[in-house]
């Protein structure tokens, strides 16, 4: 265990360090090549700012699974396949998306049919959803196909102030490296802590003030990884209650999921399409009521953490404790929903 830990740590440290050198490195060559995401509309920031920052963390997730792939086996080839299939199509995606500027409306159509495809790279490579229904492969398919597209696209949605959803993929990816640890799933782990690793070592160049962006090449990735992930780790092995275990990763991406359900919810009740950007997500809105940026996207960062904490309790509660963990975790999420307020959304 000592030694899978280490791994784990090295792991997050490469993904770290070379997702902070190559974002320095994309920042210069998007300046040069006017990669810009230009202030209007609902956008708050004030000056034209690099795009394409996605790529950092995408290099730095890369160098930190491909240094220590060894150490987890190969037992998860041709989930690691899936993964770097589905990867690639989402960058591609979202590179077309930053340097084309796509509408509103294409924009979230090619983005959850690129987040569609991914996600059936995952699910015929075999990499699908149990949750202990006795159901044909084809259904199990869609199911997973919808599982990735909706994280991917929630995830994509919280990139809307400096550090949110970086700082959001680090804590998720972290408690999925430490759950699937100790569930002896050491490639997914490792796979957990580059990514987590490569987001933290994106954040001083967007976080307080933002020197580049994710861009949804970014974003978009970052929501993907986290949503195959969730499906590639196994939550069952030495739960209390296997079928209440499962819920693990929905417990881990809380915060992401609360947020694209609120904002979908706000935007239909104002008579606005779900895919067109306003300021009606939970970090507006808490900035809204007095709090300062940074401060927002710390305590959305504290919220998912506090998430993370009882996914990893999740597996080891039993049947009298398991109602008392889900009413916490649903009063919390309530009350971050209540204290960000709707008021003068529309």
């Amino acid at each position: 265990m000592d030694v899978a830990i280490a791994d784990l740590v090295a792991a997050g440290t490469v993904g770290c360090l070379a997702s902070y050198l190559a974002t320095m490195l994309i920042g210069a060559m998007a300046r040069r090549f006017r990669v810009l995401d230009q202030p209007q509309g609902y956008k708050a920031h004030a000056t034209a700012t690099p795009l394409l920052g996605g790529l950092g963390v995408a290099l730095g997730t890369a160098a930190g699974v491909f240094w220590f792939l060894p150490a987890g086996g190969r037992t998860h080839v041709v989930g690691l396949s899936a993964l770097a299939l589905g990867s690639l199509v989402i960058l591609v995606a979202g590179l077309l998306d930053d340097i084309r500027g796509l509408s509103a409306r294409h924009k979230f159509l090619w983005q959850v049919a690129a987040a569609g495809v991914a996600g059936m790279c995952l699910a015929l490579l075999g990499v699908r959803l149990n949750l202990f229904l006795p159901w044909p492969p084809l259904p199990i398919i869609a199911l997973t196909a919808l599982w990735i597209v909706g994280i991917t696209n929630a995830v994509n949605f919280l990139d809307n102030m400096n550090g949110l959803c970086a700082g959001i993929g680090a804590v998720a990816a972290v408690s999925l490296a430490v759950i699937n640890l100790r569930s002896d799933e050491l490639t997914v782990a490792i796979v957990a802590a580059a990514l987590g690793g490569a987001c933290v070592g994106f954040l001083p160049h967007n976080w307080p003030r933002a020197h580049i962006f994710l861009g949804d090449t970014g974003s978009m990735l970052i929501g993907f990884l986290l949503a195959g992930l969730s499906v590639m780790g196994v939550y069952t092995r030495g739960a209390h209650i296997p079928i209440l275990a499962v819920f693990t990763p929905l417990f881990v991406l809380g915060i992401p999921v609360l947020d694209s359900v609120l904002v979908i919810i706000l935007r239909l009740r104002a008579g606005h399409p779900p895919w067109e950007g306003d300021r009606r997500h939970i970090s507006h809105r808490l900035v809204q009521r007095g709090m300062h940026p940074a401060a927002a996207v710390a305590t959305l960062w504290t919220a998912c953490a506090a998430c993370g904490l009882a996914a990893l309790l999740l597996p080891t509660v039993g049947p009298a404790e398991a109602p008392l963990l889900l009413a916490l975790l649903v009063c919390a999420l309530g009350a971050l929903a209540a204290a960000a307020g709707t008021r003068g959304l529309g």
